[in-house]
């Protein structure tokens, strides 16, 4: 019996079915809630960030943008969070600023062709 035993023990229901796969998913949710929102958000918001910047601020909007979101579905719309209702939103909240970057551009593109 080693020291970390009581640890296997206690948290072993959660480790027993984590293979390859669910390794996989899980740096994969971890990316799409936790890094992705946040990125599509600081390319619309900050144009001129280095790299570390962008990252931090990836993670910072992501957080922030998912939980608000989640929030204001769970409390004002009144809609239960489930797995599919919070996969929609976070795919809600990544592709709105995506739309949002290309109207802009679009929009640029018709004022300087148009003057």
């Amino acid at each position: 019996m080693d020291w970390l035993s009581p640890l296997r023990e206690l948290f072993g229901f959660a480790f027993a079915s984590l293979g390859p796969l669910s390794i996989i998913r899980a740096i994969l949710g971890f990316i799409l809630v936790f890094f992705l929102p946040g990125f599509v958000w600081t390319i619309v918001f900050f144009k001129k960030t280095s790299v570390i910047e962008r990252v931090t601020f990836s993670l910072a909007l992501s957080i922030v943008a998912v939980t608000l979101s989640f929030l204001f579905i769970s409390r004002l719309i009144g809609l239960r969070i489930t797995w599919f209702s919070s996969t929609l939103v976070i795919i809600i909240v990544t592709i709105l600023p995506v739309v949002a970057y290309y109207l802009n551009q679009l929009v640029k593109r018709r004022r300087g062709g148009a003057t």
